[in-house]
C-alpha cells in the first residue's frame, strides 16, 4: 500500500520532521532493479527501518504522484506524519546527506554529485541504446554504446580515481553515493562489453571501488538477501539481462 503524504505542512515543519532519527522509509518502485539499484543498496546499508514497496496499478496510481514516475520516497515519523519526495538524484542525495555519504565538506559533496551523475548518465545511455533500443537500430546503437560511450566513461573515471590515489573511493577515503553508484552499474557494463574496456588489468582504480563496495558487510548482506535475488531474477525475466 502506498503511504498517504501528510498535507498542509510548512516547509519548516517538514524540515524539522525529516531530521528525526527514528523515521521509517518506504521507497516506491517497480519490482525489478531499474534505476534504483544504488538507492535500494543505500537504504539496506544505512537505514534502520525501511521497506521497498511496488505499485499495484501504476497507470491509475501515477496521477496522484508528484511527477507521474518513480522512484518516490515516503518518510514517516514516529508521530505519524508522512513526507513525500520524488526524483532519483534528489532522493539519492537527500538520503546520502542523512547517511554521511556525500563527503566531508561542501566542495566534496559537489564532486560526489558530479561523479554520481556521470555514472548515472552512462546507465541512462545503457537503457536507451541497449535495453530499449528499437529492433531496427539495435546493432547501430549497441556499437555506439560499446565502442564509444563505455570507453569514454571508463577513461575519465579511471583518471579521476587514480588522482584520488586508487584507494577504492572517489573522494577522500570514505564511502560515498558515487562509490555505490559505480558498484551497481559496472557489472552491467562488463556484461555488455566483456573485459574490453573495464577489468582489473585495464581499469584497476574503477575495479577497486567496485570491490570495496562489494566487500562492505552490509552491502554483501543485502546482495545475499532473498529480496535482492528476487529483484535480480525479475530484471532478468523482464529484460533478458543478467544483472
Amino acid at each position: 500500500m502506498i503511504p498517504t503524504p501528510t498535507k498542509n505542512l510548512s516547509t519548516e515543519a517538514m524540515s524539522r520532521l525529516s531530521q528525526a532519527k527514528d523515521n521509517e522509509y518506504a521507497m516506491l518502485y517497480y519490482p525489478f532493479n531499474g534505476v534504483v539499484t544504488a538507492l535500494r543498496a543505500m537504504l539496506a546499508m544505512h537505514a534502520e527501518k525501511y521497506t521497498f514497496i511496488h505499485p499495484e496499478d501504476w497507470p491509475s496510481q501515477r496521477t496522484d504522484s508528484p511527477f507521474g514516475h518513480m522512484p518516490i520516497l515516503y518518510e514517516t515519523t514516529a508521530t505519524g506524519e508522512t513526507l513525500e519526495l520524488a526524483e532519483l538524484s534528489v532522493i539519492e542525495f537527500y538520503l546520502g546527506k542523512k547517511f554521511g555519504l556525500v563527503g566531508s565538506n561542501d566542495w566534496e559533496e559537489q564532486l560526489v554529485r558530479s561523479y554520481t551523475n556521470s555514472t548515472q548518465t552512462l546507465f541512462d545511455k545503457f537503457v536507451v541504446n541497449v535495453v530499449r533500443a528499437p529492433k531496427e537500430l539495435q546493432g547501430q546503437l549497441m556499437q555506439l554504446f560499446v565502442e564509444k560511450q563505455v570507453p569514454d566513461w571508463a577513461e575519465f573515471h579511471e583518471r579521476h580515481l587514480k588522482a584520488n590515489g586508487s584507494n577504492g573511493h572517489y573522494v577522500g577515503d570514505k564511502l560515498t553515493v558515487a562509490d555505490i553508484k559505480l558498484a551497481t552499474v559496472v557489472d552491467n557494463m562488463i556484461v555488455v562489453t566483456r573485459d574490453k574496456y573495464i577489468s582489473r588489468e585495464k581499469t584497476p582504480a574503477i575495479m577497486a571501488v567496485h570491490d570495496n563496495v562489494e566487500q562492505h558487510p552490509k552491502y554483501a548482506a543485502w546482495k545475499a538477501s532473498d529480496e535482492w535475488k528476487a529483484y535480480a531474477e525479475e530484471t532478468k525475466r523482464r529484460f533478458n539481462f543478467n544483472k
